[in-house]
């Protein structure tokens, strides 16, 4: 599923409303995007097109190739993939897609697998 499906909005909307500081940063993300797409498209966000809106995102979704001009867009589009990410991974759906089973008896540790230990170069002698 998505991370619509898993509830990522509601996660999100519920992080923003127990922490007041969040608030403000996350309602001024909002309004550079509707800046930004009224500077480049003269309309706002949601009026954009998809391509049009694309553009505005890719433009602030890789920190490390962003301009400098749109630090604000990529500090607000980094926190909200973040929740995204957050929202997902700990829904009962993202949790399935790992295959994670919480906290279960192991009745013996027998270390990483193999070929864990092989990706990361690292091993137990």
């Amino acid at each position: 599923g998505s991370a619509s499906d898993a509830g990522a909005p509601e996660f999100i909307d519920y992080i923003v409303a127990e922490q007041p500081e969040r608030q403000t940063a996350m309602r001024g993300g909002l309004v550079w995007l509707d800046t930004e797409c009224r500077r480049r498209f003269d309309k706002a966000f949601m009026a954009a097109t998809p391509a049009e809106r694309a553009q505005v995102l890719d433009d602030i979704a890789y920190p490390a190739k962003a301009s400098k001009a749109f630090s604000h867009g990529v500090r607000f589009f980094t926190t909200l993939r973040d929740l995204v990410a957050t929202g997902f991974w700990s829904s009962k759906i993202g949790m399935a897609d790992i295959g994670y089973v919480g906290n279960v008896y192991v009745a013996e540790w027998k270390g990483a697998p193999d070929e864990v230990l092989k990706k990361l170069g690292v091993s137990y002698e």
